[in-house]
C-alpha cells in the first residue's frame, strides 16, 4: 500500500470514530453575546431555515484556526466521515442525522456556508477552509446554512459584524456632605425684666396722710432708733435674740406721725460712771458705819448717868 494510500485510510478512520462519537465537546465554554474588546474573536451562527434563529458568542483570546474559534465560542460540531472536522457537516446537532448523514462533503444545495468580517465592516465569503484561516484578535466569524442556493447567493448572517460600543460608565454622584441638622430653639427661661421704678428718692418715708399696704411696718429714720428722750438717764440693756415669729399681717392702730417710734434695745456698757461693784462697796461701808452709830448710841443710851 503507497504512503498516500495509507494517509488516505487513517484520515477517514478518523473521521469515522468522531461521527461514531457524536459532536465534539467545546474547547471552551466561551460567553454568550460579542466580545467585549479586541482580545476575542466574535463567532456568529445563522441558523436560517433550520430553525434556532442567530446565535451570537465570544471566542476569548487568540485563536488559531476558525475552527478553534468554533469551539472555543462553546458551539458543539461534527464533521465527516471523510474529512473530518476539515468540513463542518453539524453545528449544534442540526442538520439532523436523518437528513445529512455526514459520511463525505455535503451536497451544495445543503451547506454551512463559512464568513468572516473585520469588526465594523461586512461578511465576505470565505474562499479558504476552516483550518487555514486564523481569524485576527477583535474580528467576526460567521456561519449561515445555505439551502438549496449556490456559492453566488449564499446567504449572510443576519447579524452585522459590528460590536457593540460599551456603555459609558456612569459616576454616581458624591453624597452631600453630612450636617447636622440646626438644633430646635429652646423656650427661653429668663424672667421678664421688671418695669422701671418710678422717680422719686430711694426709702422715701410715706406722704403724711397715706396708709401704708396691709401686713407692712413703716421703718423708722435711723436717727430715731437711737436717740434718747432729755431728760432721761441711760439705761442699761441686755440684748436678747428672740426665734422669728410667723408673719402675719399688722395693722398699726394709730398714724405712724403720732406715735413714737419703737426703741431699739442694744446691749451697751456704761463706761462714764463708777463701776457697779464700786457702788455696792460704798453701799456696805455706809451700812457697816451706820450699824456702828446705832449700836454706840444704844450703849450710851443703856448705861447709867454718873
Amino acid at each position: 500500500m503507497s504512503t498516500r494510500a495509507t494517509r488516505l485510510a487513517i484520515a477517514i478512520a478518523v473521521a469515522a470514530a468522531s461521527v461514531l462519537l457524536g459532536p465534539s465537546p467545546a474547547a471552551a465554554a466561551g460567553s454568550a453575546g460579542y466580545c467585549p474588546d479586541a482580545a476575542g474573536v466574535t463567532v456568529v451562527v445563522d441558523f436560517k431555515e433550520l430553525g434556532g434563529g442567530t446565535v451570537v458568542r465570544c471566542a476569548p483570546g487568540d485563536q488559531a484556526t476558525g475552527l478553534a474559534a468554533l469551539k472555543a465560542a462553546g458551539f458543539q460540531i461534527a464533521g465527516t466521515l471523510r474529512w473530518g472536522e476539515g468540513f463542518i457537516c453539524r453545528i449544534e446537532g442540526k442538520p439532523s442525522a436523518s437528513t445529512e448523514k455526514c459520511v463525505d462533503t455535503p451536497p451544495a444545495s445543503a451547506y454551512w456556508s463559512y464568513w468572516h468580517a473585520p469588526n465594523g465592516g461586512s461578511w465576505t465569503y470565505s474562499d479558504k477552509g476552516v483550518l487555514n484561516r486564523k481569524p485576527p484578535s477583535g474580528s467576526f466569524e460567521g456561519w449561515s446554512f445555505s439551502l438549496n442556493r449556490n456559492a453566488d447567493n449564499a446567504p449572510r448572517p443576519a447579524v452585522a459584524p459590528t460590536r457593540p460600543a460599551p456603555a459609558p460608565r456612569t459616576t454616581a454622584p458624591a453624597p452631600p456632605p453630612r450636617t447636622s441638622a440646626p438644633a430646635p430653639p429652646r423656650p427661653s427661661s429668663a424672667v421678664p425684666p421688671l418695669a422701671p421704678p418710678t422717680a422719686g428718692p430711694p426709702n422715701a418715708p410715706p406722704a403724711a396722710g397715706s396708709t401704708p399696704p396691709a401686713g407692712v411696718t413703716p421703718t423708722p429714720p435711723a436717727s430715731a432708733t437711737s436717740a434718747t428722750p432729755p431728760g432721761s438717764s441711760p439705761v442699761p440693756t441686755i440684748a436678747a435674740t428672740a426665734p422669728p415669729l410667723a408673719a402675719a399681717p399688722v395693722t398699726p392702730s394709730i398714724h405712724p406721725t403720732d406715735s413714737y417710734p419703737p426703741i431699739e434695745v442694744t446691749a451697751a456698757r456704761d463706761t462714764g460712771g463708777l463701776p457697779l461693784g464700786t457702788l455696792a462697796g460704798l453701799l456696805l461701808l455706809v451700812a457697816l458705819a451706820g450699824g456702828g452709830l446705832v449700836a454706840a448710841r444704844r450703849r450710851r443710851t443703856a448705861e447709867p448717868d454718873d
